[in-house]
């Protein structure tokens, strides 16, 4: 930390030598050459962020005892409504000058995600002079120091213009929600699936005490900025590279019932809400990542993978092999529902002709899938299914007085 002099606890050495240790953890950079290289700060911000909330140790330590129990410590973090004027200060001062030069607050976030080694972002396209001035203006500190949402305004005011103006829910707001929202058990307010359809930066789910977040957006540039501070704030938001028992999984009968997908690591996805279709690194941590589809709850029933299985589910579980088994397993919890869908969507926004007409080609696709299947006996599971696609093909397709289909389909 810069300028800053702390006296550790024996628990913290502790947890410091721990974090140093894991394979997330990058050595710190040792002069301006190092910060050419992805993820050439993850480890310098981790070992601060450890000595001032310890997020990442919490979870990580419970990831690598794959349960959490509810006498467990958990990451938690206390974000200020108002934040700092300190960090905003220093955002401008290292933003500012960039501007002049003509580089967007896009290859900004990049030099900052590409610093942390987040695979959402490359390295960005920024001259010597003004990586040089990042490298020495930047402080990642400040933001560990007096953790707020600071990136909203950031982007609220340099940039983030177009057909999805960004027009942010004020933190106090969210931090209201979400204690209104979360109930007087604790342990289902911390194993709670929360869904954010519109996540922005992050404000409406960063205050939640849930460890199982899940959170999309129509924008790459909020989606990476949500990856960041994430990172910075929300560690079981951006890195679940398997299911937890007792977050994810029934304690008792070992059964996945809060953990929709399987085949990346993180729960931050690009994507439409409306389609139910998304995409994401899937190793959040590595250069270079391959992106992969992730669909949850997508309005194309041909694009619910459990339908590849519906001859096997009619046979004797205990027939199937396991592999077999775990496929299906997979598959069964991609349609896992949200327990709490938090969200404050962009009512101006308008849909593009392109996008009804494809949403008008999966509704009749849909529409012929159903009907093919309406002789066959069919399990509840199946139908479950179709009778929520059916509802949202309603609210898509009816007209109703007074209220535009565009905000209709974005509050679904």
């Amino acid at each position: 930390m810069k300028d800053d002099k702390i006296e550790l606890s024996e628990e913290q050495i502790k947890q410091l030598a721990e974090i140093s240790l894991h394979p997330l953890f990058t050595p710190f950079p040792q002069s301006i050459e190092d910060s050419y290289k992805f993820a050439w700060c993850r480890g310098l911000v981790m070992y601060t962020e450890t000595i001032l909330h310890g997020n990442w140790h919490k979870w990580l330590k419970i990831l690598n005892k794959g349960e959490w129990n509810s006498n467990d410590p958990y990451p938690q973090i206390e974000l200020s409504p108002s934040g700092s004027d300190e960090v905003r200060k220093m955002l401008k001062k290292s933003f500012e000058p960039l501007q002049y030069k003509g580089i967007r607050s896009y290859e900004f976030l990049s030099w900052i995600g590409y610093a942390l080694g987040i695979s959402w972002f490359e390295k960005p396209n920024i001259d010597d002079q003004s990586w040089k001035h990042l490298y020495e203006n930047f402080n990642f500190d400040l933001f560990l120091k007096y953790p707020s949402d600071y990136l909203s305004l950031f982007l609220a005011e340099n940039g983030s213009s177009g057909h999805l103006d960004y027009f942010p829910t004020p933190l106090q707001i969210t931090i209201a929600m979400n204690r209104m929202l979360e109930c007087e058990d604790e342990v289902k307010s911390i194993t709670d699936l929360v869904y954010e359809p519109c996540v922005g930066t992050g404000a409406m789910v960063l205050p939640s005490r849930s460890l199982n977040v899940v959170a999309s957006d129509l924008s790459h540039l909020m989606v990476r900025a949500a990856a960041i501070q994430a990172f910075l704030y929300k560690p079981s938001m951006l890195y679940v590279p398997r299911p937890v028992i007792g977050l994810h999984a029934d304690p008792k009968e070992l059964r996945i019932n809060k953990y929709f997908e399987l085949e990346v690591d993180s729960r931050i996805y690009w994507g439409d809400s409306l389609l139910g279709e998304f995409s994401c690194p899937k190793n959040i941590f590595l250069e270079g990542s391959e992106f992969v589809d992730v669909y949850f709850h997508p309005l194309d029933l041909e694009k619910h993978e459990i339908y590849l299985y519906e001859e096997e589910l009619s046979k004797p579980w205990q027939s199937l092999s396991l592999e077999m088994q775990k496929k299906i397993v997979a598959a069964m919890a991609r349609e896992i529902q949200p327990d709490r869908t938090m969200t404050n969507p962009p009512f101006n926004a308008k849909i593009p002709k392109h996008e009804k007409e494809h949403m008008e080609e999966i509704i009749k696709r849909n529409q012929a899938f159903i009907e093919d299947r309406k002789s066959k006996k069919r399990l509840s599971m199946f139908q479950q299914i179709e009778e929520e696609i059916e509802q949202k093909m309603d609210l898509i397709t009816t007209d109703y007085k007074g209220v535009s289909k565009e905000q209709l389909m974005f509050a679904f």
